[in-house]
């Protein structure tokens, strides 16, 4: 999954939680997951776009 597909998920969630007024602690952790995820993968794209040769030789 790319970082954008992991923020649309974690942002889903946090949606849907909050759509009922009170989201629930587990709702909450579980987008917070998705967001570390998205973060961890904008990153690995960042250093790609940086050290293309890097991501040629895995």
């Amino acid at each position: 999954m790319t970082s954008q597909e992991y923020r649309k998920k974690a942002e889903k969630l946090l949606r849907n939680a909050m759509y009922g007024g009170h989201p629930s602690a587990a709702a909450v952790e579980e987008a917070a997951v998705w967001a570390r995820l998205a973060q961890a993968a904008a990153t690995t794209e960042a250093a790609q776009t940086t050290n293309p040769q890097q991501s040629e030789e895995k």
